[in-house]
């Protein structure tokens, strides 16, 4: 008998094992989530019904229209601390300057808390605010953008109509000084139309191309080209001025700047002697002045620490022209600092005038200082200026 049970359960056993070999319903994924290869589990495909939105940043940019045709085209910069207004559908206010390459951002996000941009389907609109004396010159102080929710986009929503570039430039204007006891001066320009000049100190709105200013016998005491900025006509004076010099030197430092970001102006670089100015990669202390003095290239020239900047011929002794250049001061703190400039010879100080600067854009001061043997820049507060295109004359080439 116990013979005949196992036979049973044998029986029984060999059944229930050609049952799930050839019987059983078969098992394994389902058709909706086939298999996922080892190099697809490292570079996955984003959700795009599920992804959750993050903060983005959208940018209103600036930059200095440097010809004034209301287009950012060749030869125009980015400009820096530039304030736009962001307005917001409760009528609450967002603010935000213009970074050192123009950006202004303002966070997005929908149903954000902090961000700046949070609402579908309601109006924003960005303003910008033009520095005193500058203008826009793009048309679009005040732009409008309506976001519309898109699942799967980083920031949860977009717009159609995000902000266009805004063009800035600064109002045109000679200024000086007219000294004690000139009559008869006037400034004479491109429309021919005069500009009488009393004594003392004088700032007069004009249009670009060439100003002269003349005596009451119409001489010729000073010339200067108005291109994209203010001007200043320094230290005028009664007195004819020398002729020029005949060999004309430019620094615009950028040579200088082949080693690193930053270098001192080696004695003998274009044929004169430096003390306390340096080379500078425009972008490197982030400083909005550094960015908005910019004339062409990446280098401007500083006083290192505000330090007073001395130059002279790279033969001491020799005397050479300071023709002029463009100035402005590195820091919004500094903003208003006064720049001094003094033309010496054989220890008697020949020339001197001063003037403010911006950080917002550089002013061109037309010096005219003749046959000095060494030329000094310095500031009142000791903050740093920024220069660039430095104009001399020598008597022979460097």
């Amino acid at each position: 008998m116990l013979k005949n049970l196992f036979a049973l359960v044998l029986l029984a056993g060999s059944a229930l094992l050609l049952w799930w070999l050839y019987l059983a319903p078969e098992s394994g994924p389902a058709a909706s989530t086939p298999p996922v290869s080892r190099e697809q589990a490292w570079y996955p495909q984003r959700d795009w019904e599920s992804a959750p939105s993050a903060a983005l940043n959208l940018s209103a940019f600036a930059f200095r229209d440097r010809n004034r045709n209301g287009v950012m085209d060749g030869g125009d910069l980015p400009m820096a601390g530039v304030a736009f207004l962001l307005e917001r559908p409760a009528g609450d206010l967002r603010a935000q300057r213009s970074n050192i390459n123009g950006y202004a951002n303002f966070s997005v996000r929908l149903r954000g808390d902090d961000e700046d941009i949070t609402q579908a389907g309601e109006p924003y609109h960005f303003e910008v605010m033009p520095p005193p004396g500058w203008q826009v010159t793009t048309g679009n102080s005040r732009q409008a953008a309506t976001f519309s929710a898109l699942q799967g986009s980083p920031a949860g929503m977009v717009t159609d109509t995000p902000p266009a570039v805004v063009g800035l430039a600064p109002d045109l204007t000679i200024s000086g000084v007219v000294p004690a006891g000139a009559s008869g001066w006037q400034l004479q320009g491109p429309a021919g139309d005069p500009v009488v000049l009393e004594p003392g100190a004088f700032r007069v709105a004009v249009q670009a191309g060439l100003w002269q200013l003349v005596d009451e016998q119409g001489r010729r005491l000073r010339e200067v080209q108005v291109s994209e900025a203010p001007v200043r006509l320094a230290a005028l004076s009664t007195s004819p001025l020398p002729a020029p010099l005949p060999q004309q030197v430019q620094l615009d430092f950028e040579e200088p700047l082949r080693r690193a970001v930053i270098d001192k102006l080696p004695r003998g670089y274009r044929g004169l002697g430096f003390d306390y100015l340096l080379a500078v990669d425009n972008q490197h202390y982030q400083g909005p002045g550094y960015v908005n003095l910019l004339m062409g290239g990446r280098g401007v020239g500083y006083n290192s620490s505000g330090y007073p900047v001395t130059i002279t011929d790279e033969q001491p002794g020799e005397v050479f022209d300071f023709e002029g250049g463009w100035f402005a001061v590195a820091w919004p703190a500094a903003e208003g600092e006064e720049l001094a400039l003094e033309g010496w010879r054989q220890g008697q100080r020949l020339y001197h005038d001063s003037l403010p600067l911006s950080h917002l854009g550089p002013v061109w001061v037309q010096a005219d200082f003749r046959r000095i043997d060494e030329l000094r820049l310095s500031t009142r507060h000791y903050w740093q200026f920024v220069t660039d295109d430095l104009q001399f004359r020598r008597t022979r080439p460097p």
